[in-house]
């Protein structure tokens, strides 16, 4: 019964020799002659490539923006001054760089237009040369001048004791009398007055500042007159 039952369901055809077995190697055939004609041939040829033409690109249009003409810049005038002066301020830009000119100084004139300070001589068979010569001092001033602090005073060498008058003594009268005495350049005292009085003493003590004698007062090494406030004294024994 059950091999009755697999002999009806399986059944077995024999192999047709003449049908779709027969094609395959035909259609591989065929694909191998289309393989060799895409690849192997365009390989072996050597004048597939086309060749590009020179004058090919000559066929594009170009658009060319047209260019203004050039405006010539305007002509510069310069204006040239007749007189060239050397100190004045450039009026244009230099073209180039120049030797640098030497401005010398003149020397110092005095109110009669002649240079100061400037001897012309020469030595070594006539080698010109310059020698400065130092101003003169200044003249000492003509008028006394007064005691400063700047100023030493001058020293008494020469000294007059003032004579008590007779009438002060008899009255008792004593103190101290301040005298202005103007001195010359030589230390001599030409003239003097009273600044601080005291009475009957007074001319007492003018005739006595009148002989004294000092040294010269000296202003930048030059004896100059002076003004200066000195004291006479009188005491009653």
């Amino acid at each position: 019964m059950p091999s009755n039952l697999f002999d009806t369901i399986v059944e077995v055809r024999p192999a047709v020799r003449g049908g779709r077995f027969s094609a395959i190697p035909v259609s591989i055939f065929v694909h191998v002659l289309v393989l060799i004609g895409l690849v192997v041939i365009p390989l072996l040829a050597s004048d597939v490539l086309p060749l590009v033409q020179a004058g090919s690109i000559d066929s594009i249009p170009i658009l060319a923006t047209p260019v203004p003409p050039s405006v010539p810049a305007p002509a510069v005038r310069r204006v040239v001054p007749d007189v060239v002066n050397q100190d004045m301020v450039p009026l244009f830009a230099p073209e180039g760089i120049g030797r640098e000119r030497m401005i010398q100084a003149a020397p110092p004139t005095d109110i009669t237009g002649l240079q100061l300070g400037v001897v012309d001589g020469g030595i070594d068979g006539g080698t010109a040369f310059n020698t400065v010569v130092e101003p003169p001092p200044p003249p000492p001033p003509t008028t006394p001048i007064r005691i400063t602090r700047g100023l030493k005073p001058p020293v008494k060498i020469r000294d007059a004791v003032p004579i008590y008058p007779e009438t002060a003594r008899i009255a008792r009268v004593d103190g101290m009398v301040i005298i202005e005495a103007v001195i010359s350049a030589t230390g001599d005292v030409v003239e003097a007055r009273v600044l601080r009085s005291r009475p009957l003493l007074d001319e007492a003590a003018l005739a006595a500042v009148r002989q004294w004698k000092y040294t010269p007062t000296l202003l930048g090494g030059t004896p100059v007159p002076v003004v200066m406030t000195v004291t006479v004294n009188f005491t009653l024994r």
